[in-house]
């Protein structure tokens, strides 16, 4: 299970705990989570092939050959994404939650409302890169609606902004890019989901993806781009009932 671009694997604990009375629950850190916490820069290529790849090396780490039910979330979602289509033979089932996968949109010559502001946002956020409150201001802002709330006020702002650093290496995911013939040519079963009241873009990726895959199902669940966390309970629900 990898988690959203900003999280760290606790925030499966809940789905971990569940799942794990009938099945092997691996959670995995993302590089970028690590190195934020622990104070370390990341190396200046980092990409979404440097996480991807690190999937391979802690599945063989921990001795698993067998096929994985792969589920990523956000960031995770595009990680997932690109480790199964450069290893399909190690994939049971892949479950993806609203992918950031800029380049679908691009290479249907689409950019769904909020898009293009979402790619110049996190662009900026470089490996290096000064995090600031502004930044994380206006990256929640765009997950959020913001016109009717001050976002500094809810409970989740003081461990956002402790937690900023991050964001670093999100550039990652508006340079990435894939072919959609890998998409065609997946055979894996392959599930789906967004939440609800999900941003605009969000929603039209999940679509323009879930159109390309030969075998995919498609599912929504009460929430927005949290809901993996927030409506956990649908979502590890979701999770069983399609994954036998």
């Amino acid at each position: 299970m990898l988690p959203g671009g900003t999280s760290d694997i606790s925030a499966y604990a809940p789905h971990a705990k569940e799942l794990s009375a009938n099945y092997k629950v691996i959670r995995m850190e993302h590089l970028s989570v690590q190195f934020a916490d622990e104070g370390k820069t990341l190396p200046v290529d980092y990409s979404v092939k440097i996480e991807s790849e690190a999937i391979e090396n802690t599945l063989d780490s921990l001795g698993v050959t067998e096929p994985i039910v792969l589920v990523g979330w956000s960031y995770g979602a595009v990680i997932a994404l690109d480790f199964a289509l450069n290893y399909p033979k190690r994939i049971r089932y892949l479950v993806l939650f609203e992918p950031p996968s800029f380049w679908i949109a691009k290479a249907k010559k689409e950019s769904p409302e909020g898009m293009d502001k979402m790619i110049r946002l996190t662009s900026r956020f470089i490996p290096s890169v000064a995090i600031t409150e502004e930044d994380v201001k206006d990256f929640r802002c765009d997950l959020l609606n913001c016109d009717s709330i001050d976002i500094k006020k809810l409970p989740q702002w003081e461990t956002w902004v402790k937690q900023k650093d991050r964001l670093r290496g999100l550039a990652a995911v508006s340079v990435y890019k894939n072919k959609i013939k890998r998409l065609n040519h997946f055979k894996r079963p392959v599930l789906i989901i967004n939440g609800l009241t999900t941003v605009v873009f969000h929603k039209r990726i999940n679509e323009l993806l879930a159109a390309e895959f030969p075998n995919v199902v498609k599912k929504e669940i009460p929430g927005g781009h949290n809901a993996p966390v927030a409506s956990s309970k649908e979502f590890i629900k979701t999770l069983t009932g399609l994954i036998k």
